[in-house]
């Protein structure tokens, strides 16, 4: 009985070994190979506008980084790649970044009234100290140990400065630099203590720039400056007989502090020297004449600060000199920059040495992050660059590759004969031989999987990438830019490259920076190419592009303008083909109206202006989110077939707009789904205890919308779907003036999601066939890809039975309230994409596949199968296998027809 116990244990433990080990399996096989990460997509990190460039004291090749935008981390000094990153809050600004110690950086920043100071380890950036202050200062600094806060907003042109000292529990407080401070004091630090409050009045109209570095904030307003030593208060006061002074550069520590005030065709650099009074002294340092801007920075060779003065002599050559502190130059530290890109300003410079040789970090005002390698020599190139305005996109849109190129022959013109169009034909082929120009035929990209990529950044740089690598193709600013009032711009593709060997062509419309005008950019989306000069128009509230373009055209389609005269610009000019269309505007009045514009023609001055149709009062809201359906979008079925086999048909209003409303005072939200061409009311929604963000997908005839409910304190996910019923008003087409006016069957259901939602997109298809997924950004970085079926609004479980048939098949899922959130269903498994501002989506064409490109501080881009990949072989699939089987096939039925004919010849001789 004994032995039977034991030989049952044994085969107990070995059956869960098996199960533990198939388990293990099991789920491993459902993950992604290590070596197809990048395979299929591409993923890429930015900083954003960087305004803090640091040395690590142990490792110069290691440069610690911090942006505008509260971004802390580490690039390689000869590589520019990511060391470490951190994100820390959204809706806040870093004041302060400084080494901190031998092996920490200190960083301050600020939220509202809320203060942050953290220190980090700067060989791999761990957090190892943060406090929390209630304050509510726009400068801040630190010096021997103690930290200055700055605040020249809430009572100027009085200056309040409240200091804090650091206290350690190794010793009272810190006396020297922290420069000089021993690590584990560092580490020991304990608490903060309040050191008191300075009132310093200003002697300044306006401040309009600022920089702390030291124990010093520096200011101007105009043609005057003070330094303010934050220690004890004094006030130094300037005047400058120059023009005005613009901005700022200032780099020091305990033993050499300078700063350089920069205007208009002009440059000052002055060493701050403190003398036993209260007043400061200001060394002038020597520099180029010809210099019209310059910046500062400082770095240490051999123990001894050196400051550094960095100037961009011509457009592809920076001069970076050194000096002592006794302001003598050192020329084995000098350095000639050559660029090969075109480099437009300087913002911000970071000399790094190593062994008396050094290498250069530059920040570019047009956000282009670059750096130089460690050389022997003094003459450098530019090693690398980092296109940093990709953190901040604005718009977004593709084109293919051109399929052919060409010079001479022009299949989409029709007005040439038959004899001109062949010899056209001939010398275009002759020319691609020579030219070689060729390259992308339809045979490199069949299924339109290759893309370039253009993106319009919020300081007006065009990038164009390789969709394929995320390779950086072109960039180019565009001139006298400025965003619309809404912080947007808009970017349309009038022509896509299908018609070589006319160019393709895209244009941005944007708001000029010098006056209200509008400004229309004509570029290449291919090359990156001006095609035309920018279009110039009135201020204008509304534009749309058409769907297609005539020959008149040049196959361009037409981009059309609304003014605020109500007056129709168009690009390209005098387009005569403007016949049923409408505009849609909003006016965020304090109370929001609607208003629908039809056009009509002029006969008398021979132009098209708008006349309103409708106007419709939204009462004391405040709009918060305009979503239509894409105008291009291909719609496969036109029903649903219900359980009973019977069909209801979708209710498919092209002109239809869900427009979200919030009323604050109440904490409602409110959807209204409008037809924005009659101006009805389809249907209404009230949203009672809640509020945004409202994030909103809208597509065929559903709209689907996320919200936070304050009375559960929950996320939701609601659901609608529009029908109109068991027979269709019209198969062929649909009239927003129609009578009756359709009312449709609304079905919405809500479900709860388990996460806050940062950005919503659904995918698309080239006919709409494939099953649609909803694209999901998580606060995690995670993008989660959810079937549009897990939203359909449902029955509930008790009814359930009614959707079986005699059979006993079931034809719906019942509802469930809980949305899930697999891992599986992660899209960009472990490559987080954070603070996503936008995911736009493209279709290809292969039906089953579809283009997602992910964008916010990071960029993901990849290709996704909603449906699986039901019209593309596998990989692995057996070319030659099913080839010799189909050749087999061949030579049998052949030799079977053979053997057959001879049969019946034989049977018809006896």
């Amino acid at each position: 009985m004994k032995f039977r116990t034991l030989s049952y244990y044994w085969r107990r433990q070995k059956m869960n070994l098996f199960l533990l080990f198939w388990f293990f399996w099991f789920t491993q096989a459902h993950g992604l190979f290590e070596d197809q990460i990048g395979k299929f997509d591409w993923h890429q990190k930015y900083f954003g506008k960087v305004r803090f460039l640091l040395n690590d004291l142990n490792q110069p090749k290691r440069i610690v980084v911090g942006t505008e935008d509260n971004i802390i981390g580490a690039v390689n000094s000869n590589t520019g790649a990511v060391l470490y990153r951190h994100i820390l809050e959204e809706n806040s600004r870093l004041l302060y970044l400084g080494n901190f110690g031998n092996k920490h950086v200190l960083s301050i920043s600020s939220q509202v009234n809320q203060v942050k100071i953290r220190s980090y380890i700067t060989s791999n950036g761990v957090q190892s100290e943060e406090w929390s202050l209630h304050h509510r200062p726009n400068y801040a600094t630190e010096f021997n140990g103690v930290i200055y806060l700055a605040d020249t907003i809430s009572n100027f042109p009085i200056l309040s400065i409240i200091s804090y000292e650091m206290k350690s529990s190794n010793k009272a407080d810190f006396t020297n630099s922290f420069d000089d401070v021993d690590d584990d004091e560092v580490s020991n630090i304990k608490s903060l203590k309040n050191s008191g409050t300075k009132q310093v009045k200003l002697n300044l109209d306006k401040i309009k720039t600022c920089e702390a570095v030291s124990h010093y904030l520096i200011c101007t307003s105009g043609k005057q400056g003070s330094i303010i030593n934050l220690a004890d208060g004094t006030v130094t006061n300037m005047n400058f007989e120059d023009d005005e002074i613009t901005d700022i550069s200032a780099t020091g520590s305990k033993a050499l502090v300078a700063v350089a005030f920069r205007g208009k065709g002009f440059v000052k650099i002055f060493k701050i020297l403190q003398n036993s009074g209260s007043a400061v002294e200001l060394i002038p340092i020597p520099h180029s004449s010809t210099a019209h801007y310059a910046t500062l920075s400082q770095s240490k060779v051999n123990g001894e600060p050196i400051l550094f003065v960095t100037q961009l002599e011509t457009a592809h050559s920076i001069r970076m000199d050194a000096f002592n502190d006794k302001l003598e130059k050192i020329e084995n530290l000098c350095l000639e920059v050559g660029a090969k890109m075109l480099i437009s300003s300087l913002g911000l410079t970071k000399a790094y040495c190593h062994n008396s040789q050094c290498g250069l970090i530059g920040f570019s005002k047009d956000e282009l992050f670059f750096g130089t390698k460690i050389e022997l020599h003094t003459n450098v190139k530019i090693a690398w660059t980092r296109q940093e305005s990709l953190a901040s996109i604005l718009a977004v849109e593709t084109v293919d590759y051109p399929s052919e190129a060409g010079q001479s022959w022009n299949p989409y013109v029709t007005q040439q004969g038959i004899l001109h169009s062949f010899v056209s034909r001939i010398k275009y082929e002759i020319e691609s031989v020579i030219s070689g120009e060729r390259f992308y035929t339809s045979n490199d990209d069949r299924f339109g999987v290759r893309k370039v990529i253009v993106f319009v950044t919020a300081i007006g740089k065009v990038v164009g990438m390789d969709g394929t690598s995320g390779q950086i193709l072109y960039t180019f600013i565009l001139p006298e830019f400025r965003t619309f009032k809404d912080s947007s711009v808009f970017l349309y593709i009038q022509r896509p490259a299908k018609y070589s060997p006319l160019k393709p062509l895209a244009s941005v419309l944007y708001s000029s920076s010098k006056t209200d005008s509008t400004v229309l950019f004509p570029f290449n989306p291919i090359e990156g190419q001006h095609l035309d000069e920018p279009q110039t128009y009135p201020e204008i509230f509304q534009s749309q592009m058409l769907l297609h373009g005539t020959e008149s055209t040049n196959f361009l389609k037409p981009v059309v303008l609304l003014d605020k005269s109500h007056v129709i610009h168009t690009y390209p000019p005098r387009v005569k083909e403007l016949h049923n269309l409408y505009f849609f505007v909003a006016e965020k009045l304090p109370q929001p109206v609607l208003k629908g514009f039809a056009i009509k023609e002029d006969t008398v001055t021979n132009t098209f202006r708008a006349k309103v149709l409708w106007s419709l009062s939204l009462g004391n809201s405040e709009i918060i989110g305009i979503h239509g359906k894409l105008p291009w979008e291909k719609i496969h079925s036109q029903g649903r077939v219900l359980p009973d086999r019977s069909v209801s048909y979708k209710y498919m209003n092209p002109n239809l707009v869900a427009v979200v409303t919030a009323e604050p005072e109440v904490g409602n939200l409110n959807v209204f789904l409008i037809d924005a061409v009659s101006g009805a009311v389809i249907h209404s929604l009230w949203h009672k205890k809640s509020r945004g963000p409202v994030h909103m997908v809208h597509s065929e005839h559903w709209v689907v919308y996320s919200l936070f409910n304050e009375k559960f304190r929950r996320y939701e996910v609601t659901s609608v779907e529009l029908y109109e019923g068991q027979t269709q008003s019209n198969s062929s087409a649909f009239s927003s003036f129609a009578a009756p006016i359709i009312q449709p069957l609304v079905i919405k259901q809500a479900y709860i999601f388990p996460s806050k939602i940062e950005s919503m997109a659904y995918t698309r298809t080239e006919k709409g066939i494939t099953n649609k997924d909803i694209l999901i950004a998580l606060p995690t970085g995670g993008i989660l890809e959810l079937p549009k079926f897990v939203m359909q609004p449902r029955l509930s479980a008790q009814h359930h039975q009614i959707h079986q048939d005699e059979d006993g098949v079931i034809h719906s899922v019942p509802y469930i309230p809980e949305l899930p959130m697999p891992p599986e269903m992660i899209i960009n498994y472990n490559q987080s994409v954070k603070r996503v501002r936008g995911i736009k989506t493209w279709p290809t064409r292969l039906e089953s596949t579809c283009l997602v490109l992910v964008y916010g501080t990071d960029i993901f881009y990849t290709k996704v199968a909603p449906s699986k990949h039901f019209d593309v072989l596998k990989d692995d699939f057996d070319h030659w296998f099913i080839t010799i089987v189909l050749a087999a096939l061949c030579i049998g039925a052949y030799v079977t027809k053979r053997l057959s004919a001879k049969k019946t010849l034989e049977q018809a001789w006896r």
